[in-house]
């Protein structure tokens, strides 16, 4: 009982040490610095430690892309003609960074993942940057899940005659 009471204070005060020193910017860092430690930085923000790479912020400018097409979609189904306040590409970058660095997603799985929430009625308002859906990403893997295949089962189409592998024929 009292080791359990240690290892949980020690976890908050290691958790508070981690979220503070990430979360304070340093006065000390400089750009140099910043890019020194960061060589593949095309971005950065060294009073806010974010960074991006080239990819990260191709990535970045693709998710964009694809949210300016909703507003010129949306502008050319009720003439009005209305465009989205450009983002923060040093912030951008770094939540596709983050995620693939600390989640583990490469820039195809970002992709394809907003790709999906494009085609939800209900996500497609909800996701408008990679930071929310570096957020959502776990409620979307369940509820945005690939769909399987629809296999085409009309008059038109051939029966299955194969027989599954540990069946017998």
């Amino acid at each position: 009982m009292i080791l359990q009471r240690i290892q949980q204070r020690l976890l908050q005060r290691i958790k508070t040490l981690f979220v503070r020193e990430a979360s304070q910017p340093d006065p000390q860092t400089t750009e140099q610095d910043s890019l020194t430690r960061n060589s593949d930085a095309v971005v950065f923000s060294a009073k806010k430690r974010q960074w991006g790479s080239r990819e990260d912020l191709a990535c970045a400018q693709w998710i964009w892309g694809r949210i300016v097409g909703l507003y010129e979609q949306a502008a050319s189904d009720d003439g009005e003609i209305m465009r989205p306040k450009e983002p923060n590409w040093t912030a951008w970058a770094n939540d596709v960074r983050t995620m693939r660095m600390l989640d583990g997603r490469s820039h195809r799985q970002i992709c394809e993942m907003f790709g999906r929430v494009q085609r939800d009625p209900f996500w497609v308002k909800n996701i408008m940057s990679p930071s929310k859906l570096r957020e959502k990403w776990d409620e979307l893997v369940i509820r945005l899940g690939r769909s399987p295949v629809q296999r085409c089962v009309n008059h038109i189409s051939e029966p299955d005659t194969e027989i599954p592998p540990g069946f017998r024929g």
